[in-house]
């Protein structure tokens, strides 16, 4: 009598077949189910290339591309455009203070100003016009790094501190511009 190699080791050939039959079954419900994809994304896909524009989709999407280059040149050139604009802002005035007051006690109506501007460096110029009964006298002085080889009076000391933005500076010139003159008979 033959001897069957599975009945050597203890195992029945029933269990064998109905395990077989088992990943039989399986394996078509996976065919099943991946048909069942395949036929979702053809649907998907036709869709999406049916239409009046279905023949020229290749045209399109080739358009579209070379939209994107033309974008992403026009963008290169913008930083360029961005970077140059921001060297000269360097050397713009850009920072601004202005302190109205009365420079002589016989005048008022604060025509007299000390006028500060600076770039982003704190360089600049503060120019002082100050309106008298026989003129107006302007002088402009020079700033370099928040100084100036110049003696500077209190209110170009003032606009100098407003346009760099030192705290309380504002305030000060606010309150400067507020005060009431003396007038001395």
């Amino acid at each position: 009598m033959k001897t069957n190699i599975f009945d050597s080791i203890g195992i029945s050939i029933d269990i064998i077949v109905l395990v077989l039959i088992v990943l039989v079954l399986l394996q078509f419900i996976w065919i099943l189910i991946i048909i069942s994809k395949y036929h979702k994304l053809n649907k998907r896909i036709s869709k999406f290339t049916s239409g009046k524009d279905a023949a020229n989709l290749e045209e399109i999407l080739i358009k579209r591309f070379s939209e994107i280059r033309q974008i992403v040149k026009n963008e290169k050139e913008q930083n360029k455009d961005i970077d140059m604009i921001n060297d000269k802002f360097l050397t713009t005035f850009c920072k601004i203070g202005l302190v109205k007051y009365d420079a002589f006690r016989e005048m008022s109506g604060k025509l007299s100003f000390s006028l500060a501007l600076l770039t982003e460096n704190h360089d600049g110029i503060i120019i002082t016009s100050m309106h008298s009964r026989e003129g107006c006298f302007t002088y402009c002085k020079e700033v370099e790094n928040e100084e100036s080889y110049y003696i500077l009076s209190e209110e170009e000391r003032l606009a100098l501190n407003v346009a760099i933005g030192r705290e309380g500076a504002k305030e000060a010139a606010r309150e400067r511009e507020e005060r009431k003159p003396e007038i001395s008979y």
